[in-house]
């Protein structure tokens, strides 16, 4: 085990690789938070991004590193941005459904079956800030060392450029929505996937990322749209940004 990945929460994730793209399957809240994720993802990289580009373009030439990218939902729409995106998953079934799919969408996106730290160690560090935007979607509640993971972070930026985590918060709806509704009422998320003890309060991941050069100073929340509908058919709406960062949140800041 590397200091950084849960071995179980790998092998639960890569059991599960064939059903990255099924929209309706037990990826479907990501599919579902793509748009706000990517608005947030916008907003926060205008900050470094000197001239107007056109919105369908808008990430064009932009170095930007995906950690924990799964089968390339995310990878995929910054691609689409202009970005040139490096994926990275610990999980070697997950990376190769995102080389397949990634194929098929004509995009070329450099996925990579490696964790932080064995990039950063790979070729004499030639990732050692590099990226000007590094995101952590969805990941950071499934690291092993949440420190070390924030230290590889910090390192795979380039001084000055973004960074961006999108995580569950570490409160009493966090616990109650983002796990036990979410994975035993609902069921669309499968059994198992997050375990309350690492879920971290916006407050704490700000004070663990200053401690490695990373100043996180926007937080915005992620709300799904729950209808009678959703609920009956047991799938999340669409989420939007939100001022209640309360569950599930994006945090955004700069490298030092």
């Amino acid at each position: 085990m590397t200091n950084t990945v849960d071995e179980r929460e790998i092998e639960q994730f890569s059991l599960l690789s064939n059903k990255w793209w099924d929209k309706s399957g037990p990826f479907s809240a990501l599919h579902k938070l793509s748009n706000a994720r990517i608005e947030f993802i916008k907003n926060n990289a205008s900050r470094i991004i000197s001239n107007k580009k056109s919105d369908a373009k808008f990430l064009e030439g932009i170095e930007c590193i995906d950690i924990g990218c799964g089968g390339g939902i995310l990878s995929e729409r910054l691609s689409r941005l202009g970005a040139r995106v490096t994926g990275i998953d610990a999980s070697e079934s997950s990376i190769n459904v995102a080389k397949e799919h990634s194929f098929k969408s004509r995009l070329e996106i450099d996925y990579k079956c490696l964790t932080t730290s064995e990039l950063l160690r790979c070729k004499k560090n030639k990732f050692l800030n590099k990226f000007d935007i590094v995101i952590a979607s969805e990941v950071i509640e499934h690291v092993y060392d949440r420190k070390i993971f924030l230290s590889d972070v910090s390192k795979l930026s380039r001084s000055g450029g973004l960074i961006v985590f999108t995580t569950i918060n570490k409160s009493f709806l966090g616990i109650l929505l983002a796990k036990f509704f979410a994975e035993n009422i609902l069921k669309v998320v499968p059994k198992n996937t997050h375990d309350p003890n690492k879920f971290v309060s916006p407050q704490k991941l700000s004070s663990e990322a200053e401690e490695h050069n990373i100043i996180l100073d926007n937080f915005i929340g992620f709300a799904p749209t729950l209808k009678i509908k959703n609920i009956l058919k047991k799938e999340f709406g669409d989420f939007r940004l939100s001022s209640n960062i309360g569950v599930n949140y994006g945090a955004a800041g700069i490298r030092l």
